[in-house]
């Protein structure tokens, strides 16, 4: 074990009353202050805590009041990235922060990253469903089609789960100066994220899988809404992002015509005890192409992160027999979070829009 000391080196303002303490992946985001507070000192708190050698740490300050807790948040009231740390040895961690959650919920926080060109909203079984849509300025449709999930996160921060966002507009617009433009749609999703993207019946969803029917809205509802505005997409790519990477291979294995590239980033595929891996086993599609990647630093320890690296070369080879391609990317220091993602989505959308059949016409 490591002895490792927590140190706000100054509270924000607008301290809420209650009991400071730690919380994080460690524990399960648990909300109880024991064994987790922080003895303040002034406007100065710390906390010291025994933690095993090469954790892997993905941390927050909550305030514990009348049964609830307050989390640490931006400048705006909203949600903010953990504080990240790998544990080597005794060491001392800054906890550097902004200001709390608050009824302002990130309202009037700027983006770094370009929104979408447009909004629509769609029908869908589970009622109003937001398109967030991106093409290229002076572009001749029809175009190569990428539809994304969580499109909440897709574009500019002020959406965003946490203030961090893909900034896809960015690494689209530099392809499309090269002369491969793309149409973009992003798909926010709501508290039923774990229903809509989990395709098998597990805790997480209520053994209730949605997947199925969302699969289905995008071939029936959304790609025919898309063609009647922008033209027949002479092929479409599908994209997400841990339950939305577990999805997106789930989707482009279960109807390979509908999505002819799948980028699968971190997919978490551990549901219904690694269901995917024996479903997948007679499910072929021989002209898809995917891309597989995984950061290592996506578990609780080193450890674990090595053995998820290893997981995913193993997915890779399960499916280079069922797939025409499958390219497999390892981000260095990379977590599980939409900076991570962000970093390598210019590397995928290139991959994708230079080695489709279309652009080699």
């Amino acid at each position: 074990m490591a002895q490792v000391r927590f140190v706000i080196p100054e509270l924000p303002p607008n301290m809420p009353h209650g009991v400071l303490f730690l919380t994080g992946d460690h524990r399960k985001w648990g909300n109880d202050p024991a064994g987790w507070t922080f003895e303040r000192s002034g406007n100065r708190a710390v906390l010291d805590a025994d933690l095993p050698e090469g954790a892997l740490l993905g941390v927050k300050v909550r305030v514990s009041h009348d049964e609830q807790a307050t989390e640490e948040g931006d400048v705006w009231g909203g949600r903010t990235p953990a504080h990240k740390a790998v544990v080597h040895g005794d060491m001392e961690i800054q906890l550097q922060l902004e200001g709390w959650q608050d009824t302002r919920q990130g309202r009037g926080r700027p983006s770094a990253s370009a929104p979408p060109r447009e909004e629509l909203t769609l029908a869908a079984p589970w009622g109003e469903q937001i398109v967030r849509l991106w093409w290229p300025e002076a572009s001749t449709p029809p175009l190569p089609l990428l539809i994304m999930h969580d499109g909440q996160n897709v574009y500019d921060e002020a959406s965003t789960f946490a203030g961090q966002s893909w900034s896809v507009v960015e690494a689209a617009q530099a392809l499309a100066d090269e002369g491969h433009p793309c149409l973009i749609a992003a798909l926010s999703v709501n508290d039923e994220r774990s229903r809509r993207y989990a395709p098998f019946h597990f805790e997480m969803n209520d053994f209730n899988s949605g997947a199925d029917e969302y699969l289905d809205w995008i071939a029936d509802t959304l790609k025919p809404a898309l063609a009647e505005r922008f033209g027949m997409a002479p092929q479409t790519a599908l994209a997400g992002s841990s339950f939305g990477g577990l999805v997106t291979l789930y989707g482009g294995l279960r109807a390979p015509a509908e999505f002819a590239t799948l980028g699968v980033f971190s997919p978490a595929i551990f549901p219904a005890d690694f269901e995917l891996l024996r479903w997948m086993e007679n499910r072929p599609a021989p002209q898809s192409r995917v891309w597989l990647d995984m950061g290592d630093r996506e578990a609780a320890s080193l450890k674990g992160a090595a053995e998820m690296v290893a997981l995913t070369h193993d997915l890779a080879a399960r499916l280079k027999p069922r797939v025409r391609e499958v390219h497999v990317t390892i981000g260095a220091d990379h977590w599980h979070d939409e900076a991570a993602w962000a970093e390598r989505f210019p590397a995928f959308l290139r991959w994708w829009l230079e080695g489709s059949p279309t652009s080699r016409e």
